[in-house]
């Protein structure tokens, strides 16, 4: 805006020059009048440019540093790009499934167990690791768990959870081994031919 006001002054100043040479031109038998009214112009004329190249001059550098601004505030204000590729979700591998393994909780009172409630993993809740034979009706049984505080509990209810479907010698401990028992499978329940041992250690 400043801009366009220096340059209508520029415009302003010389249609003023035009005018004066106009008026001394007709006033030329006032030689004197006239030479002064030339000089007096010219000398106006000089400070009128210099004055126009001075604003013009501050004009431009003030529309520089407005750009510079802007171009340092759209800079410092672009967002900055994610180059980061996102890691992957983990995948939980699935575990191996062993179809000659199956797993069981405990005995029914009668020492048997339903097939209905076999299951393919290993948990805190199954005390009962089943290696099946190739018929998949008979099969080597083993006590098995898989911490301390499972262990214990096992040992505190033994008849619950061990009596039913084993033997055992020595004192009950947190260290064992055991030697696999027999079963097979009969009208949906795995009955026990021969119990499995436990030795503690």
């Amino acid at each position: 805006m400043q801009t366009v006001i220096s340059l209508f002054l520029f415009a302003l100043a010389i249609v003023y020059v035009e005018y004066r040479l106009k008026s001394i031109r007709k006033e030329g038998s006032d030689d004197r009048k006239g030479a002064f009214d030339y000089f007096a112009t010219k000398e106006e004329l000089k400070k009128s440019t210099k004055k126009l190249a001075e604003q013009i001059s501050t004009d431009r550098q003030a529309v520089e540093e407005r750009l510079q601004s802007i171009e340092q505030k759209a800079f410092f204000e672009k967002p900055v790009e994610d180059t980061q590729q996102p890691t992957p979700a983990k995948q939980t591998a699935a575990p191996v499934v062993d179809p000659s393994v199956i797993y069981f909780r405990w005995p029914a009172d009668d020492g048997t167990f339903a097939d209905t409630t076999k299951s393919v993993v290993q948990t805190e809740d199954t005390y009962y690791l089943f290696h099946l034979d190739d018929s998949r009706t008979r099969a080597e049984f083993s006590f098995v768990t898989l911490s301390d505080t499972q262990l214990s509990k096992a040992n505190n209810s033994s008849k619950k959870y061990i009596e039913r479907a084993c033997t055992f010698t020595n004192a009950k401990s947190l260290q064992y081994s055991c030697t696999p028992g027999r079963a097979h499978l009969e009208r949906g329940k795995w009955v026990v031919d021969q119990k499995a041992k436990i030795v503690y250690n």
